[in-house]
């Protein structure tokens, strides 16, 4: 009879156990947890309800993708008649808390007998709430605008799309989903809402660690151009990023690649043929190490960082700058990268790249012009001499 108790025991104390269990889920079930967001102002998280045990404590836990561990705050309350109130404001410019981060919350209670109980999580989308943004959602690329106009919502959805495209051609895959874009309608709106939450412009780009597409559209006669250019570069930035969070990638091959998917450098080759012209070009040693910060000789880093990404897809394929991506991006240094991609040393690149840009002779660029209209020219003077003979 004896060997039965242990038995009993243990099982009494699973049911009770069960039945703590499930009074901590039904006490939680009865709280309102909520949340009032004034962005760049105050969020405050409040939790409100009846609970038949005494409360000690409160804790209130937050996290986003962006922080390694989630923020916990002690929560001061009161509790009147079974009624539980609580609440908490928030600072929102806390590097803890990024604009248009998905953030994570919920509650811990302990009671007096020391039970703790956990309040379901919820969540909210911290976004700049001065706007009343228009949505298109299609696959996974989500357009956030604003204004009238139905069609500047699917041209900045097909540009990302094709910029995304173009990007997995020439970069490792890597997965940047869902993608969200918000079109700003001025570069001031952009760059407030940035101050507001504690952020704000990085050699004139959005930090890619927010995970978001931050752009403007102000004129809608140049969107369609505007777009094109800053579409591709921020999704470059960002997907680097996402692939390297933590890595220091050569200067020269990340900035270089944002321009590069652009697709729009006519006056950055007119740079690079002005400097090469006047000898005044920058080694790739400079743009691996030392990136000018502004100025003209920044302008000129872009333009050749950009150009020796075109050489390299005009002689080696886009194979070559997807290896070199995977290379780079593993942690091997400016030097170590080519040698390994294209087994060419910075000088050995840099002396090719100079030749490639040489000034053509004048005979030469007018036949590369209009070779084709010569052969024509000759191909008819043939013709009609055969035709004379006859």
């Amino acid at each position: 009879m004896n060997r039965f108790v242990p038995r009993l025991i243990i099982l009494f104390a699973a049911v009770l156990l069960l039945r703590v269990a499930e009074t901590a889920v039904a006490q939680t079930q009865s709280l309102n947890s909520s949340v009032e967001i004034a962005y760049g102002q105050k969020i405050t998280f409040r939790l409100t309800g009846p609970i038949a045990a005494e409360i000690e404590q409160i804790e209130l836990f937050i996290n986003t993708a962006r922080a390694a561990t989630p923020l916990s705050v002690a929560v001061r309350f009161s509790q009147d008649e079974a009624q539980l109130v609580a609440g908490y404001d928030l600072d929102p410019t806390l590097p803890q808390l990024p604009p248009f981060a998905e953030v994570t919350y919920w509650w811990e209670l302990t009671t007096a007998g020391g039970e703790t109980f956990t309040v379901p999580e919820a969540h909210f989308v911290y976004e700049d709430d001065r706007f009343d943004w228009r949505l298109l959602s299609q696959e996974d690329i989500i357009v956030h605008w604003t204004g009238n106009d139905d069609a500047l919502g699917r041209l900045a959805w097909d540009i990302a799309a094709d910029s995304r495209e173009t990007l997995d051609r020439i970069l490792p895959q890597t997965a940047v989903s869902p993608l969200n874009l918000y079109v700003y309608p001025s570069t001031a709106d952009l760059r407030a809402g940035l101050r507001l939450a504690g952020q704000d412009w990085q050699n004139e780009h959005t930090d890619p660690a927010l995970g978001v597409l931050l752009v403007t559209a102000v004129n809608l006669l140049t969107a369609e151009a505007d777009l094109r250019q800053s579409i591709p570069h921020e999704l470059a930035h960002l997907r680097l990023h996402r692939l390297a969070p933590t890595g220091q990638l050569p200067y020269w091959y990340e900035e270089g690649l944002a321009l590069f998917v652009e697709k729009n450098n006519g006056e950055r080759e007119d740079l690079v043929a002005t400097a090469v012209a006047d000898n005044t070009t920058l080694t790739l040693l400079t743009l691996c190490t030392n990136f000018p910060e502004d100025g003209p000789e920044r302008e000129l880093a872009l333009a050749q960082s950009v150009s020796l990404l075109a050489y390299i897809q005009a002689q080696f394929g886009d194979q070559a700058l997807r290896q070199l991506g995977a290379v780079y991006l593993s942690g091997a240094g400016c030097e170590a990268g080519l040698s390994q991609t294209l087994d060419l040393s910075l000088a050995e690149l840099n002396a090719e790249w100079l030749a490639a840009q040489a000034p053509q002779p004048a005979w030469l660029s007018f036949l590369s012009r209009n070779g084709i209209w010569l052969l024509l020219l000759l191909a008819s003077f043939g013709l009609m001499g055969l035709l004379l003979r006859r």
